[in-house]
C-alpha cells in the first residue's frame, strides 16, 4: 500500500499555508464599494487623532474613470518601525481592541485592493523630517518583483498630495498621512447599471456626511475634492450648516420624541426616535420633497421609503443606516415613517449582538436584541406618528378656513395638472364669459358685489388660475354636479341636496373635522361600510346613466380619461399614506 500522501510527490510533503498572489486576488471581492472603502482610511485618521482629512480624487482622460483616490489627514503618523507591517494582511497595532473604529486588522488592505491593484502609504511623525513609504502592488506580487513589504525613506510627499498636506492656513503639517489608492480598475463610469462617477461621489459625500456626523460635529473637518463635507444628521438634531445658512432665523430642528439607554450584556445602547423639522413635513403628499414654502428640499435626504431607515451607530461611527427588517411591528407601508428618524449607538463591545461584519457595512441585531429594541420603539414610534398627522390635520383646516373648504383638494389638481393632457372643453372662451361665471358662481354662493367685493375677487383669482376650482352649492333637480370648461380650466359645483352628499359625504366630513370622538366603534363601521357601499353605487350610477344611449362606445375615451386623471390625482394626495 502507498504511504505517500496522495496528489504528492515522494519528495513534495509540504505546501504553501497561502498562495499570497491568488489569496490577493480573490480578497478584492471582500464586500467594499466606494464608501465603504474610503471609510477604513479615514477609521484610521480618526484614530490617528486628525483634524484634517481630504480625500481627492484623480481622474483619467475625459473623466470617465479615477485613477488614484488620494485620502490625507494630519494625525500623528505612523511609527517608522511598525510601517512596513501595515499593509500586511491581518495586522493591527488595535487588532481584537474595540475603544476605537478598528479591530479586524483587515479594513485597510482589502478597502484599497477592492477598488485598485496598489496601496502606497506616506507617513511622517512629529519632530522627525523623514517621510516614509510603503506599498502593496499586485500586478509585481504575481510577477514575482515583490516579496514582502518594506519601509522606505521618502524624498517627499508625492507630487499630487503634497498640496493636501498643509493646513487651511497654508501652513505645512507637522506629522501625517498619506494613503494613495492606484491603479484603481474597479471604478468606472457607465458598467451595466450606467453608473457615472459623479453620482458615486454624490453618494460618497452623503456617506461621509452621515457616517461620521458625530465627529464633524466635535470639529474635526472632512474634505472631498477639495470641498468641505457638512454633517447630515437624519434627526436633525445637530448643527447643519447648510440648513442654518439657508433657513438662517428658522433654523430647523428635528423633534426628539424620546430616547432612551437599553442595558445589553453590561453595556449601553442608546436609542433615540425624532421626526424631522416641521418646516421638512409642512404638509400631507409633501413626499419629503419640498418644505413649507414648497422649495426643494431633496439635498437634506427625508428617507424616500415606505417606512422608516434606522441609523446604527458603533462607536459614534455610522455602520449601517437602511432597513432592519423586523423591527417595526406593522405599519410598514406607512409612508409617514419617512418622517421618523430611529438612531441606534452601541459600543464596540457589542460587535456580535450586531452581528458586525468586517467591513463594518451592515449591522443586524440578534434575535433576543431585536425583540428587545422592538418593544421598546412602540409607544415613540407610535407617537411620533400620531404627532405627524396631527400637524398636517392642523394645516389642512387651516388652510380650509383661510382659501374654502376644497383647497386642498385643488391644490392637488394643481400639482398634477402639468403633467396631464388639458382639455378641448371650453376652448376659445372670452373674458366676458369667464366673468360671467365668476358672477353666477358669486350668486350661488350668496354672495353680493358691493359687501363682498374680497370675497368675490379671491374667487376670480381662483377660477382663473386653479386648473380645477371645486365650490359648494345646492340647487333643485337631480344633477349631483355641475361643470363648467374654461379654456382648459373647470369650474365643479357639488349640489349638497344630492343624497351622496346628504347620506355619505357630510357624516365623513363631520368626522374628519370633528374627530371620532364619542361615536363607538359600531358608528364608525357603519360609517366606514356606507362610504364603501356609496362608492359601489356611485360607480354603478355611473354605469346606468351610459346605458341610456344606444352607443355607450361614445364613452369609452370618456373612461379612460376619467381612470387616468383620478389615478394621478390620488396619487399625488396620497403619496404620503
Amino acid at each position: 500500500m502507498a504511504t505517500n500522501p496522495l496528489f504528492l510527490s515522494s519528495d513534495d510533503h509540504r505546501a504553501d499555508l497561502i498562495q499570497v498572489d491568488r489569496a490577493l486576488d480573490s480578497m478584492r471581492d471582500a464586500g467594499f464599494d466606494l464608501t465603504a472603502a474610503i471609510g477604513e482610511p479615514l477609521d484610521n485618521s480618526i484614530e490617528a487623532e486628525a483634524t484634517l482629512m481630504r480625500v481627492q480624487s484623480v481622474f483619467g482622460r475625459g473623466k470617465k474613470t479615477i485613477d488614484k483616490i488620494i485620502i490625507t489627514d494630519n494625525g500623528i503618523g505612523i511609527d517608522p518601525t511598525q510601517m512596513h507591517h501595515v499593509l500586511s494582511m491581518g495586522y493591527s497595532t488595535r487588532y481584537g481592541q474595540r475603544q476605537g473604529l478598528g479591530r479586524f486588522g483587515v479594513g485597510l488592505k482589502l478597502a484599497g485592493l477592492s477598488l485598485g491593484e496598489r496601496i502606497d502609504i506616506y507617513s511622517k511623525q512629529t519632530n522627525n523630517p523623514t517621510i516614509y513609504h510603503s506599498y502593496i502592488d499586485l500586478e509585481e506580487i504575481r510577477e514575482g518583483e515583490q516579496t514582502h513589504i518594506t519601509t522606505t525613506e521618502a524624498e517627499g510627499w508625492p507630487a499630487e498630495a503634497a498640496k493636501l498636506m498643509t493646513g487651511r492656513d497654508g501652513r505645512a503639517f507637522s506629522s501625517g498621512t498619506i494613503v494613495v489608492f492606484g491603479k484603481i480598475d474597479r471604478l468606472s463610469s457607465g458598467g451595466p447599471y450606467g453608473t457615472s462617477l459623479d453620482e458615486k461621489l454624490a453618494d460618497l459625500r452623503k456617506f461621509i456626511a452621515r457616517a461620521y456626523r458625530t465627529y464633524i460635529d466635535t470639529g474635526r473637518v472632512f474634505e472631498l475634492d477639495g470641498k468641505a463635507v457638512t454633517l447630515h444628521d437624519p434627526l436633525f438634531l445637530r448643527d447643519n450648516p447648510r440648513i442654518i445658512s439657508r433657513y438662517k432665523q428658522l433654523d430647523p430642528r428635528g423633534e426628539l420624541i424620546e430616547e432612551t439607554d437599553l442595558e445589553v450584556d453590561g453595556h449601553k445602547v442608546h436609542v433615540s426616535v425624532a421626526i424631522v423639522p416641521k418646516e421638512f413635513r409642512p404638509w400631507q403628499g409633501a413626499g419629503g420633497e419640498v418644505d413649507s414654502k414648497g422649495q426643494d428640499i431633496k439635498e437634506f435626504q427625508i428617507n424616500y421609503e415606505n417606512t422608516a431607515k434606522i441609523s446604527i451607530l458603533r462607536n459614534g461611527r455610522e455602520i449601517y443606516y437602511d432597513i432592519v427588517p423586523r423591527l417595526l411591528e406593522g405599519g410598514r407601508n406607512d409612508k409617514v415613517l419617512r418622517y421618523v428618524a430611529i438612531e441606534v449607538n452601541f459600543p464596540a463591545e457589542l460587535d456580535e449582538y450586531f452581528q458586525v461584519r468586517h467591513v463594518k457595512r451592515g449591522a443586524e441585531p440578534v434575535s433576543k436584541l431585536r425583540t428587545q429594541l422592538r418593544e421598546w420603539l412602540k409607544a415613540p414610534v407610535k407617537q411620533a406618528l400620531r404627532q405627524v398627522r396631527a400637524a398636517w390635520k392642523e394645516h389642512e383646516t387651516r388652510q380650509r378656513l383661510e382659501n374654502g373648504e376644497h383647497s386642498g383638494s385643488m391644490e392637488t389638481a394643481a400639482k398634477v395638472a402639468p403633467s396631464l393632457p388639458k382639455g378641448l372643453a371650453g376652448r376659445g372662451a372670452t373674458a366676458a364669459e369667464e366673468e360671467k361665471v365668476v358672477q353666477e358662481t358669486a350668486a350661488d354662493m350668496g354672495l353680493d358685489a358691493d359687501n363682498d367685493a374680497p370675497e368675490i375677487e379671491k374667487l376670480r383669482e381662483q377660477i382663473k388660475t386653479k386648473p380645477i376650482t371645486l365650490l359648494d352649492g345646492q340647487w333643485p333637480g337631480k344633477e349631483f354636479l355641475e361643470i363648467r370648461h374654461l379654456n382648459g380650466k373647470s369650474v365643479v359645483k357639488i349640489n349638497h341636496r344630492h343624497a351622496f352628499f346628504d347620506k355619505v359625504y357630510a357624516p365623513l366630513k363631520k368626522v374628519a373635522d370633528e374627530g371620532a370622538e364619542g361615536l363607538e366603534h359600531e358608528e364608525l363601521t357603519d360609517l366606514a361600510l356606507r362610504a364603501q357601499a356609496a362608492i359601489d353605487l356611485l360607480f354603478m350610477g355611473y354605469a346606468r346613466a351610459e346605458g341610456m344611449y344606444e352607443d355607450p362606445e361614445r364613452f369609452d375615451d370618456l373612461r379612460t380619461y376619467w381612470g387616468m386623471f383620478t389615478e394621478a390625482l390620488l396619487r399625488e394626495k396620497f403619496k404620503d399614506q
